[in-house]
């Protein structure tokens, strides 16, 4: 029941005049009031948010627009999907006002908890300028909860403006618009190991990973670790950026992976940056690829082959973040230069990750017009940055470190 109903009931409770038959037809009305679901297609998980409480929490300024209402259950819905052993209600007005009481003027809010204790919040920004844009935050050691404010000198002082009492993690949009608090609700929680929702916030809001986000539920992996139970974590390179995913598995198929003395050619995937945790995130010794391992883990990388490197017309190099002297686009067409090029890359061997960033790319162009995507470390002479490429995203090659920066310094060094 909300705050301008519960007003009224009060004060048409003390007229004489008032039918006890019109009270009981408000309260009926009241509690038939429409309720939208959204069901996790991947779990049985099931949001369940009154419109009562989303689109209005009282009868102020800090009204939700359906706009509004909209804009956050598409971060709900995604965030919710991460954690299906958990079913989140939405948060009373009257809990949510001590959480956000200190920057209660400046944003609307939506609080979503759990009968487990897990408990996080949303906000939307009330100005076109957001009051948070431009602060920083910090978790305080003596209190456990987060702070924000400016950093005078970066890790050392700290002026302070606002105290979110009970907040454990926060996270903002870029702008400030949009906000994201952890709670920690119950003080007897300290041990439970869970990842904070708002690593999915931030990627969505600040990385543009919605749709990533997306198609990592339909192929039933996640975004962050699940926790109670064994999983698989997964890491690749793609785009010039890193993404990481989590398959959660039970105890069973753990058991069937470790026993499992199938191969996996490496050329197929190396496995390398795929590993295996037990239900306390522990990890385990790291198991060669097997057929067991792989077919949990197979859709979410694109397996290629040095094979298909054949009929190359052009190469193109792009840099992601050229230095001032170097050149962005460099295109390679001369046949000659081509097959020398093509001749080295396909003499590579499978290789262990090389470089700290695979941020540039080579894209080899067939006769056919299709293409195939080399992504490669950046190339500074005389620094050694690291060699060789990724193919696909699933296996590093190399033709050697002297072979690998001569090729860079005599083809690519403009």
């Amino acid at each position: 029941m909300n705050i301008f109903l519960q007003r009224f009931l009060r004060e048409v409770c003390t007229m004489k005049s008032f039918s006890l038959y019109t009270l009981i037809i408000i309260v009926l009305l009241t509690a038939c009031s429409k309720k939208r679901d959204f069901k996790n297609t991947q779990s049985s998980t099931v949001i369940n948010v009154d419109e009562s409480k989303a689109t209005v929490y009282d009868f102020t300024d800090n009204q939700l627009t359906d706009t509004e209402v909209k804009e956050l259950e598409s971060l709900i819905f995604p965030m919710e999907v991460e954690t299906p052993e958990i079913n989140y209600t939405d948060m009373e007005q009257d809990l949510l006002s001590v959480y956000t009481e200190p920057i209660k003027n400046d944003y609307k809010f939506w609080g979503r908890l759990s009968n487990d204790g897990y408990c996080y919040i949303l906000g939307i920004s009330k100005q076109e300028e957001p009051v948070l844009k431009d602060l920083d935050y910090r978790l305080d050691n003596s209190t456990g909860y987060i702070q924000l404010g400016h950093w005078i000198v970066e890790g050392e002082s700290f002026e302070k403006i606002f105290d979110l009492s009970k907040v454990r993690s926060f996270w903002k949009s870029k702008d400030g618009r949009l906000l994201y608090l952890g709670i920690k609700q119950y003080s007897d929680l300290d041990d439970i190991k869970y990842s904070d929702l708002g690593e999915v916030f931030d990627a969505i809001v600040n990385k543009d990973r919605l749709e990533y986000i997306n198609q990592l539920h339909e192929k039933h992996f996640r975004a962050i670790k699940p926790f109670g139970t064994p999983y698989i974590a997964m890491y690749k390179w793609k785009y010039g950026e890193e993404f990481y995913a989590y398959k959660p598995i039970s105890h069973d198929e753990l058991n069937v992976i470790i026993n499992d003395k199938t191969t996996v050619s490496p050329e197929i995937i190396d496995g390398q940056d795929i590993h295996l945790h037990n239900d306390e995130e522990e990890a385990i010794p790291f198991i060669p690829m097997n057929q067991s391992l792989y077919k949990m883990v197979k859709d979410f990388y694109e397996v290629r082959s040095l094979n298909e490197i054949t009929d190359i017309s052009s190469i193109k190099r792009i840099r992601k973040n050229p230095e001032k002297w170097q050149s962005r686009i460099l295109n390679i067409e001369d046949a000659d230069t081509v097959n020398e090029i093509v001749k080295v890359l396909k003499s590579s061997e499978v290789y262990y990750l090389g470089a700290t960033s695979y941020e540039d790319l080579l894209i080899l162009t067939k006769k056919d017009g299709s293409e195939i995507e080399l992504q490669i470390p950046p190339y500074y002479p005389e620094l050694f940055t690291g060699e060789g490429f990724i193919l696909g995203d699933a296996v590093y090659y190399s033709p050697g470190r002297e072979e690998w920066l001569e090729l860079m310094d005599k083809f690519f060094n403009k």
